[in-house]
């Protein structure tokens, strides 16, 4: 498996490149603003087919690139159902910019849900707290999460902002705690992490 990740966006917001390079297919995860140039020119440079546009969540930051990355790739959109409104109406968050296009699901991404890329199956774990329908991707042969922001290096998603729930966020990282230590994090924002590296502080011991 290849990652490669795109910083873009005023709150320096990630994006995934995620491929099987030996069955040349693709996904893109997540659409900071001004990222889609960047990440369609390395897809065209490995001579990749996007697949799939998956948003990790539908705060503004990690969708405002959706519509061109998707009018340019063909990809479905794939996001959980709770979180569709975002992008179907970004500009109804208060904290959204105004000029991102708005944009429905193609398809939906529930709790225990199995996604192919290539030889390697990741499964969707449904983890509110930041939003609430954050959702985390697992694949367990690679030892890879991507992580949204539900886990960041030393910190989660803001859980003060409207559809957030300290609750929940507090369910959601005692799942991820369960992985095991050596799971590598790519997070929403940041450098990757561990698992083992953050299970102390995301299980208070």
């Amino acid at each position: 498996m290849r990652i490669e990740t795109f910083v873009h966006g005023p709150v320096e917001t990630n994006a995934f490149l995620v491929a099987d390079e030996e069955a040349n297919d693709a996904w893109i995860i997540d659409a900071p603003p001004g990222s889609a140039q960047e990440v369609l020119n390395a897809v065209a440079q490995h001579g990749w087919r996007v697949v799939a546009l998956i948003n990790t969540h539908g705060h503004w930051d990690h969708i405002a690139d959706n519509a061109a990355i998707r009018d340019a790739t063909g990809a479905p959109l794939s996001i959980h159902p709770a979180d569709e409104p975002m992008i179907q109406e970004p500009q109804q968050m208060g904290f959204a910019r105004g000029d991102i296009t708005p944009t429905d699901a193609d398809t939906y991404l529930n709790e225990g849900d199995t996604l192919h890329l290539g030889r390697y199956t990741f499964t969707v774990w449904h983890t509110p707290g930041h939003s609430p329908g954050g959702v985390v991707l697992y694949e367990p042969t690679t030892g890879t999460l991507i992580g949204g922001d539900t886990l960041f290096p030393k910190g989660h998603g803001r859980i003060d902002i409207p559809g957030a729930s300290a609750e929940d966020m507090q369910a959601s990282l005692a799942r991820l705690a369960t992985l095991p230590p050596e799971t590598v994090v790519y997070p929403g924002h940041g450098k990757p992490t561990t698992i083992g590296a953050e299970r102390s502080w995301m299980t208070g011991q």
